[in-house]
């Protein structure tokens, strides 16, 4: 009974064994068997549309930003000398922008042109590569004294990868280094000049005596004028008075005119007219007053035609001794 057992169990091991060793076939249609798990007609190996996908599998796609990043100009402010050039540059940075257009503008608004395009055919950039595109663009310009001082414009107008349409500004001026006197437009300056009111103090009821000395600005080869204590020459002939020579006569003597003489009492805020005083052909004056009160005196030169007019003041204390 113990063999005959023995002898079924050794027969099921060796059919086990056979049926593992043994493939086992499909029809593929053509009456032919083929192995089951290879499939005729179908490859193990995936295709490039399946590769490219499970590459591009979470990845971003990127999205252009155009923008005009800056505009440079240089030199900034543009100094042009009278038989010189000076060349101008403007420089643009730009992110994701297919083209460039830089154009200056003068003071009145006319525009010079200039255009620049990446890349060297036409539409290049028009793709991407999934990042990030930063170009630079500049034009120059040449400078002279013919061109017209003020406030010029660099204009930029661009044209971004997804179409959009880009623009931004930049100002700079335009000097000329040179000077050209201006005649004046009003009175030539005036001054009083070592103004005094003597003794000090003065005993009530004596007399001070007034004196000083009235000038008009002046130089050799006509007259001059800004405000009270300078000046700018009259452009005039071939002897004008320039800032850069040594033409100056300083201020000049100016006389036959008429000072009126005026008394403000200490503690008070009114001016009294006391008297007139005239200058000698000198510019100096001369004159005697009696004073009773302290307070301040004044002399004041109204002006004349073409002429500006002019004051000085001094306090003097009258005592009872």
């Amino acid at each position: 009974m113990a063999k005959r057992v023995a002898t079924v169990l050794v027969a099921a091991a060796l059919g086990a064994a056979t049926l593992a060793a043994t493939p086992a076939y499909a029809d593929d249609g053509s009456g032919q068997p083929s192995p089951s798990g290879q499939p005729t007609g179908q490859s193990t190996q995936p295709s490039p549309s399946e590769q490219s996908a499970k590459k591009d599998f979470g990845k971003k796609h990127y999205v252009p930003d155009p923008r005009i990043l800056s505009v440079h100009v240089s030199p900034n402010p543009v100094v042009v000398k009278r038989r010189g050039s000076v060349q101008v540059t403007a420089t643009v940075r730009t992110k994701d922008v297919r083209s460039v257009s830089i154009e200056v503008w003068e003071p009145s608004g006319r525009r010079h042109h200039g255009q620049h395009r990446f890349g060297q055919q036409s539409g290049q950039h028009d793709r991407h590569d999934g990042r990030a595109r930063y170009d630079t663009a500049s034009r120059s310009w040449t400078f002279t004294s013919g061109h017209k001082t003020g406030q010029w414009k660099v204009h930029v107008e661009a044209i971004g990868l997804d179409g959009k349409r880009l623009t931004a500004d930049r100002g700079f001026q335009v000097k000329q280094d040179r000077w050209r006197p201006q005649p004046p437009k009003g009175p030539k300056a005036t001054r009083i000049v070592g103004f005094d009111a003597t003794p000090e103090p003065v005993r009530r009821g004596h007399k001070l005596t007034l004196q000083g000395k009235l000038q008009v600005a002046r130089c050799y080869a006509d007259w001059y004028y800004r405000d009270w204590n300078s000046y700018v020459s009259v452009h005039r002939g071939s002897g004008n008075c320039h800032d850069s020579r040594s033409y100056w006569h300083d201020w000049n003597r100016l006389g036959h005119q008429d000072i009126d003489v005026y008394f403000q009492a200490s503690g008070t805020r009114a001016w009294k007219r006391v008297g007139t005083l005239k200058s000698n052909r000198d510019g100096g004056f001369y004159g005697k007053v009696r004073a009773y009160r302290s307070g301040t005196w004044a002399v004041k030169f109204d002006g004349a035609r073409g002429l500006k007019g002019s004051e000085a003041q001094d306090y003097v204390k009258v005592v009872r001794w």
